[in-house]
């Protein structure tokens, strides 16, 4: 007979977000998730409502703490502020283990394939938080004259969105946090270039 685990529901949205990160959802089978998080069958049904449930609880969590220092920066730190931003994103100091699986909205955006409302939901929530960050920190380095008259925003923003996206697939394909290393670099420098 197994002994019932008790586990902070904290600590299990948190295993659960580093297993689905690691994992995916589909490739995670229900006693693998038991395993990597303390989770026994029953409590996943009964606290978290089952498996989908907690990974939406899990990528609920994964945006908050995005949301918390993914932002590039509005500091007055300039166009080398934003340069130095995605240059220092796939230094592997920088990153935890669980990021060399690239970004877990991402991953799981591309395996859903737009195939689950509330994925997308998130995802939307996702893409326009950082779309939204990239405008300001580009307005604030307008505001602060460092960009050259006529200047597009909003085209530019979507350059460094994809580039952020680009940047966490080479990550996810390599499962090697270092092999971004090269586009951050070329990114850095087109940054640089747009001081007038």
């Amino acid at each position: 007979m197994s002994r019932s685990r008790k586990v902070a529901p904290e600590e299990a949205v948190q295993a659960a977000m580093e297993a689905f990160w690691k994992h995916g959802y589909h490739e995670l089978g229900t006693r693998q998730l038991e395993e990597e998080t303390g989770i026994t069958r029953f409590t996943l049904q009964t606290t978290y409502g089952g498996k989908k449930k907690l990974f939406l609880a899990a990528l609920d969590r994964y945006l908050d703490i995005f949301e918390g220092q993914g932002l590039p920066p509005t500091d007055g730190s300039g166009l080398e502020g934003l340069a130095a931003w995605f240059e220092v994103r796939p230094q592997p100091i920088m990153m935890p283990e669980v990021a060399s699986y690239g970004c877990l909205m991402l991953n799981s955006t591309v395996e859903f394939m737009q195939g689950d409302e509330e994925v997308n939901h998130r995802g939307e929530r996702f893409f326009t938080f950082i779309r939204d960050g990239f405008k300001a920190s580009l307005k604030s380095i307008q505001d602060a004259g460092q960009l050259p008259q006529g200047f597009d925003i909003e085209a530019k923003a979507e350059l460094l969105l994809g580039s952020s996206i680009g940047l966490n697939i080479i990550i996810r394909s390599a499962t090697n946090n270092a092999a971004g290393m090269d586009l951050a670099a070329s990114v850095s420098a087109m940054i640089r270039s747009w001081a007038p």
